[in-house]
């Protein structure tokens, strides 16, 4: 039987390289690894690196913590760009000159680099994995030094401890994180959602964090978890279970509530989402408890939808009434209609952006992404043995056909779904092509290739097609006032997507090749937009008092270190992921600390868990 030699984990992904699940590769490997892998999009090697230095000479103390020397400074605003130094002390902006003459405990020569503020990222799912990373990796090493988690109405609290199982199971299906991972890696020292955050303040992170409240672990907790994927409506007792629980996580500091009504998140055991078949009025008395409070805000995930307008009106609703933000997937270009609608009426409504062209490699043993189409739920849901039987059943072909004609999408424009890697040697003459192609050879229905293909392989091929994101003619998107770049999905689908790379994509290639927009309007967008939508406050720019999260970088080095995504084994149980690398990204600084240094990480963790009743006043 023939069996493909197994990818090699990149050597600076060895497990006995990782601190606290955090990558330390080595300068020689480093060395080696450009000059065999590297995918620069401008086609340069990256020049020497910009060292750290102590102060020198004196017994007087230093001025500053660290003087960052010689960079263009960017600061988030859209003001032009300056040549000058940057000092901080306590973790702040203190000077901004062209030159400073204050010496620093620490000097960063930042020589032909962009000094900038770090990467603000609303939308990611790092719940589970920032309990055995506290980096966030990869988004802690592309730049990324704030993010919020709890979204999608997804997340692990409040959870009454008979539902961890169910649902780190529920999580796994639906975000795809290991389930040995979560299983091994989470601390399970809390129920409540303020005992949530408060587990988080106390380990330690590596970058920024701030918490929404996620909707279907809140149902759960009232109705219990099963029950709330059943139950269209609540008792008047129930809701206000739930609205009370909402204003006791807000009183410990969260940033808002979360919800999902995207079709293709389904459970572990295929079913509904609590925010799938929860009423319209839960939603609504949920919004009068933000409106209290004066700070958060609300993420939404419309996505594929049967019900994008009465969801659209809704929100609009949710938001008159709490008076709070909204950012949101749209779903539709429908959606950005109304979105240019209820912007002239004055809400704060913000569209999700992602600036990424999103492939996803996947097996079907394991690939959860075809949810949206109902025929294709319970085939692909259990255990591989449990899928292959399914999909072996009499009939089942014809639902899942009729699907792909009724709910056309990218992911079965069988065009554009490759076969990347076979596992039977027989098969070897199927890698490159496309389902298409394949099915036209064969003379079969192109769904009959792609299923015999896998199931002679026992679900083991390795199949690409696009999930999503933004090709380059969707420029409009991304460049409209009305959204912000950021789902990344970071921490979610480790094994199939590499979404966190986006600030370094974004860089490279939206600004850099295609000009879309200047550098300052670049950083605004990335970082200044979003903190301040989401009342991140002093954080996203670099004006005097504010935080000093910073990404040090030479744009015409940024790339990605490898030709194509790489698995490494690094999570807790051995599970593995598709893990990249950036290139050109010189320092990551967060609170004025350096966390990485040319992919090192320096295993500071000088992070904070972001309280919003902290960024008013």
């Amino acid at each position: 039987m023939y069996r493909r030699p197994a990818r090699q984990t990149p050597p600076q992904l060895r497990p006995d390289r990782l601190t606290s699940g955090i990558c330390q590769p080595s300068r020689r490997t480093q060395r080696t690894q450009r000059n065999q892998n590297l995918r620069v999009l401008c086609g340069k090697l990256p020049r020497s690196t910009a060292n750290i230095t102590k102060r020198k000479g004196g017994n007087e103390m230093p001025e500053y913590d660290l003087v960052i020397r010689g960079g263009t400074v960017i600061d988030g605003t859209g003001i032009p760009r300056i040549r000058a130094d940057l000092a901080i002390k306590d973790g702040r902006v203190a000077m901004i000159s062209g030159r400073i003459n204050g010496g620093g405990a620490k000097e960063l020569d930042a020589s032909g680099c962009i000094v900038a503020p770090g990467a603000v990222d609303l939308h990611t799912h790092y719940d589970a994995q920032l309990n055995w990373d506290p980096y966030a990796s990869l988004s802690g090493q592309f730049g990324v030094t704030s993010l919020t988690v709890g979204q999608c109405g997804f997340g692990f609290a409040p959870t009454r401890p008979e539902d961890r199982d169910l649902n780190m199971r529920m999580m796994n299906r639906i975000e795809a994180i290991p389930l040995e991972s979560m299983r091994q890696g989470m601390r399970w020292d809390w129920e409540t959602f303020p005992e949530y955050m408060d587990s988080l303040d106390k380990q330690g992170l590596g970058v920024n964090v701030g918490c929404l409240v996620p909707f279907s672990p809140l149902r759960g907790y009232v109705l219990g978890m099963i029950p709330a994927r059943e139950r269209t409506s609540v008792t008047e007792d129930e809701l206000n279970q739930m609205k009370q629980i909402l204003h006791e996580a807000m009183q410990a500091g969260a940033f808002g509530l979360s919800a999902d009504k995207n079709l293709e998140d389904r459970p572990e055991d295929g079913s509904w989402l609590p925010s799938h078949v929860a009423s319209r009025e839960e939603f609504l008395a949920l919004s009068q408890v933000l409106a209290q409070f004066g700070v958060g805000h609300i993420g939404w995930t419309i996505g594929i939808s049967d019900d994008r307008p009465a969801q659209r009106d809704m929100l609009a609703e949710m938001v008159r009434m709490s008076g709070r933000p909204l950012h949101v997937i749209l779903g539709d270009e429908e959606g950005y209609q109304w979105l240019k609608e209820v912007r002239e009426e004055g809400l704060p409504v913000i569209a999700q952006e992602t600036a990424v062209p999103v492939i996803s490699e996947f097996k079907l043993s394991e690939y959860n992404l075809f949810d949206y189409m109902p025929n294709w739920v319970q085939p692909l849901v259990g255990t591989k043995e449990e899928r292959i039987a399914k999909l072996s059943e009499d009939g089942v072909r014809v639902g899942m056909k009729r699907d792909v004609i009724e709910r056309p999408h990218p992911r079965t424009d069988w065009a554009q779904v490759q076969v990347v890697e076979v596992a039977q040697e027989r098969n070897l003459k199927y890698e490159g092509l496309s389902i298409a192609d394949i099915a036209a050879a064969e003379g079969k229905e192109p769904l009959d290739a792609f299923l015999d293909i896998a199931l002679d392989e026992d679900l083991e091929t390795e199949f690409a097609h696009p999930a999503g994101g933004r090709g380059d003619n969707d420029h409009e998107y991304i460049s409209s006032p009305f959204s912000h770049i950021s789902v990344s999905d970071g921490g979610a689908h480790t094994r199939f997507l590499v979404n966190s790379i986006w600030p370094v994509y974004f860089l490279g290639h939206w600004i850099r090749e295609k000009n879309l927009m200047s550098l300052e309007q670049a950083h605004q967008k990335m970082s200044a937009l979003p903190a301040w939508f989401s009342d991140m406050k002093n954080r996203g720019t670099l004006r005097i008092g504010d935080f000093a999260d910073i990404m040090i970088y030479n744009i015409d080095e940024l790339g990605l270190l490898y030709d194509k995504p790489q698995f490494a084994t690094d999570f807790p149980g051995g599970e593995k992921r598709l893990v990249q690398m950036p290139t050109g990204i010189r320092y990551i600084l967060v609170n004025g600390n350096v966390t990485f240094q040319e992919n090192e990480c320096t295993g500071a963790l000088p992070g904070k868990l972001l309280r919003s009743y902290d960024q008013v006043g």
